[in-house]
């Protein structure tokens, strides 16, 4: 028997929560680079264009990382919960042909009547 205990239902309404809060990062990441570029145009100074640049470089990794783990998080989850509910219909579908290709118990039983069926 398995110990997992998961509502592919729940987990959907949380997948589809967390990708509608990761939708706006793509267009909050077009924001910010237009913010930045106009700073640093805004500015007119060298120095500063370049300590936007710096920082840009500096947190560029950590942001695609976001971006992707996100990603793979939500589609990994979805295919997690997937499996596990294809998992629990082959279940039920071996325990119906188990069922299924047991042995009639009527001819086996003692008593009178051997092999008769009870009415």
């Amino acid at each position: 028997m398995s110990a997992w205990d998961i509502s592919p239902g729940g987990v959907r309404d949380v997948l589809n929560r967390t990708h509608a809060a990761a939708t706006p990062f793509e267009g909050q990441m077009t924001s910010l680079n237009s913010a930045l570029e106009g700073s640093a145009t805004e500015s007119s100074s060298e120095i500063v264009g370049q300590a936007l640049q710096g920082f840009v470089e500096s947190i560029r990794t950590d942001l695609e990382f976001v971006f992707t783990r996100t990603g793979a998080c939500i589609q990994a989850a979805a295919q997690a919960t997937n499996a596990y509910v294809e998992g629990d219909l082959e279940m039920a579908a071996n325990a119906q042909r188990s069922a299924a290709a047991a042995p009639d118990p009527s001819a086996t039983m003692p008593g009178p009547g051997r092999g008769a069926v009870p009415r």
